[in-house]
């Protein structure tokens, strides 16, 4: 997982910017914050952190020289500032310093989730060979944390309150996150994918002709609670209704 780190010298930005963190989840792990240089250095060495946020005016101490000094123990490091609008001036010059970007307080939820997916890509290409990306390509090209998925999905398609949310909260990761990462590698948003393992077991269990078994019981086997959502779902699907692909295999 990527590791991260929050430098300032406002414990409430710590806190929220860690919490953020955290929220995300996967792929990144929120390992420390800093209120000033000697923390952040002892982070940096103890911790081997991928990425920071970091204030560009904290107590005691130039954002932007501390930048330097991360960068010269981990020329890898990607390093966002982060400003009032007070110190805009101090954001160009850290463009120049080469940094990842910066984000300018109060910092929208959205625009930290953003930052982080940006992050992510762009620790992926400097870090190939990491066990992470390892995992990224296996198994028909998808992620570990998607073929993850997958098997919770295939153990539960039959409870039906079994949502993105829930799953993201399982594996304590971002919802739009692992909705993207879903339709990138599977080419289904989540809700399709979850029809189409319901539907699936539908046929199965519909060839099978078990005995004394009505339709609503098929419903609630595969998750549905409407039998008449379940039907206009499998026709959508199959092109016949569940009674007509039923009969196609009894005789």
């Amino acid at each position: 997982m990527w590791k991260a780190v929050v430098v300032d010298d406002e414990p409430k930005i710590r806190r929220g910017f860690g919490r953020w963190i955290q929220e995300y989840g996967y792929p990144f792990k929120f390992v420390g914050s800093a209120a000033n240089s000697q923390e952040t250095l002892e982070l940096t060495d103890n911790k081997d952190p991928h990425f920071f946020f970091l204030d560009i005016r904290i107590a005691e101490s130039n954002g932007l020289e501390l930048a330097k000094l991360i960068k010269s123990k981990n020329p890898k490091a990607i390093l966002v500032m982060v400003t009032g609008y007070d110190y805009f001036e101090y954001a160009h010059e850290a463009i120049k310093l080469q940094v990842f970007d910066y984000l300018l307080k109060p910092v929208p939820k959205t625009d930290f989730f953003k930052t982080l997916e940006n992050i992510d890509k762009a620790l992926r290409i400097q870090y190939p060979d990491l066990e992470i990306n390892k995992n990224y390509y296996e198994n028909k090209n998808y992620s570990l944390l998607v073929q993850k998925v997958m098997e919770h999905i295939h153990d539960n398609y039959y409870k039906s309150d079994l949502s993105l949310e829930k799953i993201a909260k399982n594996f304590n990761i971002n919802k739009s996150y692992l909705s993207t990462l879903m339709k990138e590698e599977l080419g289904y948003s989540f809700k399709e994918y979850l029809t189409r393992v319901r539907i699936k077991k539908a046929k199965e269990l519909l060839k099978e002709d078990l005995p004394g078994i009505k339709m609503y019981e098929i419903v609630l086997k595969i998750g549905y609670q409407s039998q008449h959502y379940f039907s206009r779902i499998f026709k959508k699907y199959e092109g016949v209704s569940p009674l007509d692909y039923r009969n196609k295999y009894i005789k």
